[in-house]
C-alpha cells in the first residue's frame, strides 16, 4: 500500500548536489519523530522524504498480516512515485533500520549509505514479554483519555497507534536473527546505539558492526532507544560526521 509521506527541501534545489535523504521511523512512532533532523539536513541543502508506515501517523491500517516483507514492499511503493535520486541516504530508527539494512541487501543500487539507529539485531524475550502485556493493559486504559492526550509525544504516539500495528510487530519480528546470520549490505552502514537500550541491546549491535566490514559504530553512552530524542544535538551531529556530499555522476 501507498504511505503517507511528508516532504521536505525545495523540489528542485537539490538535484544534481547532495544524495536525497529517506528517513524511516520504529514501531509507534511516526514522521514527525525526525523533525529535529529533517531541521537539520534541509538547512544543509538536502530533501528530505519520510513515510508513515502502516498503521502509523497519517498512514492507515488494513487490518492484514504485516511483516517485513510487507513493509518492504509499502516502502517500494511508496517510493516509486516519488521524486527521489537514487543512489540515496537511509535513515532508519528501530524497524526503520530492519527495513533499510533488509532492503539494502536487495537493492544495493538504490542506497548510497545506511545510519541504522537502534538497530535490533534479535529481539531478546523479555522485550516480547513486556511489549505484550502492555497491549494487553495500559495500552487499551489509556487510548483516548485525557491523560493520554497530556501524555509526551512519543509515548502519546505509541498509545496513537494502530493496534493492528504493534501487534504484528509482535508477532511477526520475535524471530528475526541478523545477529547469527550477519548482513550483507555492500553500501556503508553507520550504528549508533544507546548503552542502555532494552530494545536493541549495544552488545547485539557491536557483533553486527563487528561482521560487517567497513562499517561504524558509536554508543550514546546515557542514551536508550531513542537517543534522538535524548541527545538531538549530539544525534545531529554524528550524522552530519558522515553525511557525504557529493555530485552526482551525470
Amino acid at each position: 500500500m501507498k504511505l503517507n509521506v511528508t516532504t521536505a527541501g525545495h523540489v528542485d534545489f537539490n538535484k544534481g548536489n547532495h544524495s536525497d535523504v529517506i528517513l524511516i521511523h520504529g514501531t509507534g512512532s511516526g514522521a514527525e519523530m525526525w523533525q529535529p533532523q529533517v531541521e537539520m539536513l534541509v538547512s544543509k541543502g538536502y530533501r528530505c522524504f519520510v513515510p508513515d508506515l502502516r498503521g502509523h501517523g497519517l498512514t492507515s491500517d488494513p487490518g492484514e498480516h504485516t511483516d517485513i516483507e510487507v513493509h518492504i514492499q509499502d516502502i517500494l511503493e511508496t517510493l516509486k512515485d516519488l521524486d527521489i535520486e537514487y543512489p540515496a541516504i537511509f535513515i532508519g530508527h528501530s524497524l526503520g533500520s530492519i527495513i533499510s539494512l533488509t532492503l539494502a541487501e536487495r537493492q544495493p543500487e538504490l542506497f548510497q549509505q545506511v545510519f541504522a539507529v537502534g538497530m535490533p539485531g534479535k529481539v531478546l524475550p523479555p522485550v516480547s514479554i513486556a511489549f505484550r502485556l502492555f497491549l494487553n493493559a495500559p495500552y487499551e486504559k489509556l487510548r483516548g483519555t485525557t491523560f493520554h492526550d497530556r501524555l509526551p509525544w512519543r509515548p502519546r504516539t505509541m498509545i496513537s497507534t494502530h493496534r493492528n500495528a504493534l501487534t504484528q510487530i509482535v508477532d511477526n519480528f520475535e524471530s528475526l536473527d541478523f545477529v547469527s546470520r550477519g548482513l550483507e549490505v555492500t553500501c556503508p552502514v553507520h550504528f549508533a546505539v544507546g548503552r542502555w537500550d532494552p530494545v536493541a541491546p549495544h552488545y547485539f549491535v557491536e557483533k553486527m558492526h563487528r561482521a560487517l566490514p567497513g562499517s561504524t559504530l558509536h554508543v550514546f553512552e546515557w542514551a536508550g532507544h531513542n537517543m534522538m530524542d535524548q541527545y538531538p544535538q549530539q544525534f545531529n551531529d554524528w550524522l552530519s560526521r558522515y553525511l557525504k556530499d557529493h555530485k552526482r555522476a551525470k
